[in-house]
């Protein structure tokens, strides 16, 4: 096979070495013209190539560029045309056209207020920075002056300091941090609802705030002048104290995890609720220092995991944590008193060129895609092999020792020209790129490997209980034909003259004859006649 593949690879070269010489071998070198190599061709329509591919690292394995100028720019007139076309579709109805247009208007007027014309190109890049490390770009492009919609106003304004990285123990495993205009959000939804023209909507809507306040007690504008508009989400693995998590191919061993929920607020509106209702529990755990309010559930029955649910109030930050203990560490860290994640070799590696300042950022530790790596190949195996074959098996895991742990840091950040993330990993961009063919592919993988295999799995089942009855039948015609009772057992040889021939169980299974009276078996476990 090798030399059948030199041998081809020989023949290409010498076929591209006679062209080349065919074609340049006499010294006569053409001017090129227009459209040839080496010509530039520019373009006759405005684009923002220079503006985003400016913003991007040439010379990786991944550089894109997509203009959207021709897409987007005056799309809520185009939208408005097909609203003709719509309602010139033949015999609909008066309450239907109504609807349709209805239907339009909103379309319209959210593609005016979001801004979505307003982007003008899509860039993305990825260079390798040393082995196994990417530096990773994408950026969501609009003129200066231009992204003045909600939707670029949402993911917060202008880039701050990250402070959220100041709270994290230096075992984080994941963390996600974003700035998020809840009041600037409810304010869009209630305009853009109020002008819908559809009353159920209004009325749901208008519900809202009273059911809110109902449940909770807290006047809903209250709630949302409370906020601060950044929001953290934060992962612990702790090696020092493995946990045994259960899964159907049974029990693995991870890192103990806690959770931290972090929320950047104005006042302790929300804390001061939820300290009345945990003050109705007199097992509720207090503290009330200067720079700290903290309420902490402790469990009644001892634990794998340290889990004593405890919301706290310190340094204009709300805290929902696993643990009272989870909470302390993030403020250790934050007061410098303990060495944080930004302290971390992994950290400090992945930090390289980025910037310090932006709107979000997320950190994913090799440790965390080597728990979930762990935990997904264990419960996907189960799942897909459950009676397959050990042929079947083997291909299977094949396919997980293709994969690797994913780990990576990256910020986000609103300029003048869009949104910019740059970020350092161990998957290059072109994964990302590709990232909704993977993930379509992988779904219809995980939905039909095992129910193929249950299908195959059931098809073989169903052979073999076949072949259990030409057996039976074989049996019992032999008896008939020799006068034999329940308990005599023929050989093979006895019933070969009554099978075309000997039957096999497709999974590999072994036939016992047994006697007369009891149905022949099958060494697969299911493999059996009714």
């Amino acid at each position: 096979m090798k030399k059948n593949h030199l041998f081809i690879l020989t023949t290409t070269f010498v076929l591209l070495g006679l062209l080349v010489m065919l074609n340049y071998g006499c010294g006569k070198k053409e001017t090129p013209t227009t459209g040839q190599k080496g010509a530039a061709i520019v373009s006759a329509e405005k684009t923002s190539f220079n503006e985003v591919t400016s913003q991007l690292d040439a010379g990786g394995n991944f550089y894109l560029y997509l203009g959207t100028a021709q897409w987007l720019e005056h799309l809520s007139g185009r939208v408005e045309a097909w609203r003709t076309t719509v309602n010139a579709m033949p015999a609909l109805k008066p309450d239907d056209t109504t609807n349709v247009n209805k239907a339009f208007n909103i379309v319209t007027r959210v593609i005016k207020d979001s801004g979505v014309e307003d982007i003008s190109g899509v860039g993305l890049s990825s260079i390798a920075i040393e082995k196994g490390l990417y530096r990773n770009k994408m950026l969501l492009h609009h003129y200066p002056g231009k992204g003045s919609g909600f939707l670029w106003k949402f993911l917060g304004k202008e880039p701050h300091a990250l402070a959220g990285l100041d709270l994290l123990p230096a075992n984080t495993a994941l963390a996600i941090f974003s700035d998020l205009d809840v009041p600037l959000l409810w304010s869009v939804t209630k305009d853009e609802v109020a002008k819908s023209e559809f009353p159920q909507a209004q009325a749901w809507l208008q519900k809202l705030p009273d059911q809110f306040e109902k449940s909770t007690k807290v006047k809903w504008d209250q709630f949302l002048n409370s906020l601060g508009g950044e929001f953290g989400l934060v992962l612990t693995l702790n090696e020092s104290n493995n946990v045994p998590i259960p899964l159907p191919s049974g029990l693995i061993q991870i890192p103990e995890p806690g959770l931290l929920i972090v929320v950047k607020v104005n006042d302790d509106t929300i804390f001061s609720r939820i300290d009345e209702e945990l003050k109705k529990n007199p097992q509720v755990i207090s503290v009330n220092k200067t720079e700290l309010k903290m309420r902490t559930m402790p469990m009644p029955i001892p634990m794998a995991i340290n889990l004593r649910p405890t919301t706290a109030s310190s340094g204009g930050y709300l805290f929902i944590a696993s643990s009272d203990a989870l909470v302390e560490e993030a403020l250790a860290v934050k007061s410098g008193q303990k060495p944080g994640l930004k302290s971390t070799d992994e950290f400090k590696r992945l930090a390289q060129n980025i910037p310090d300042k932006g709107n979000q950022f997320t950190f994913m530790s090799e440790r965390f895609g080597q728990a979930l790596f762990q935990i997904q190949k264990q419960a996907v195996s189960a799942s897909a092999l459950r009676g397959s074959s050990p042929a079947q098996a083997q291909w299977m895991q094949s396919l997980f020792r293709q994969n690797r742990p994913v780990f990576s840091y990256s910020v986000g950040v609103n300029t003048e020209d869009g949104c910019l993330t740059i970020g350092n990993g161990n998957q290059s961009a072109a994964v990302v790129a590709l990232l909704p063919a993977v993930a379509v592919s992988g779904l219809l993988a995980a939905i039909a490997i095992p129910n193929f295999v249950k299908a195959r799995s059931t098809s073989q089942q169903n052979a073999c209980i076949n072949n259990l009855r030409q057996l039976d039948a074989a049996k019992q015609q032999w008896a008939l034909e020799k006068g034999k009772k329940d308990g005599d057992v023929p050989a093979k040889e006895d019933l070969m003259p009554h099978l075309r021939k000997w039957p096999v169980c497709p999974q590999g299974g072994t036939y016992t004859i047994n006697t007369v009276g009891k149905p022949p078996e099958c060494s697969i476990p299911g493999h059996a006649l009714p």
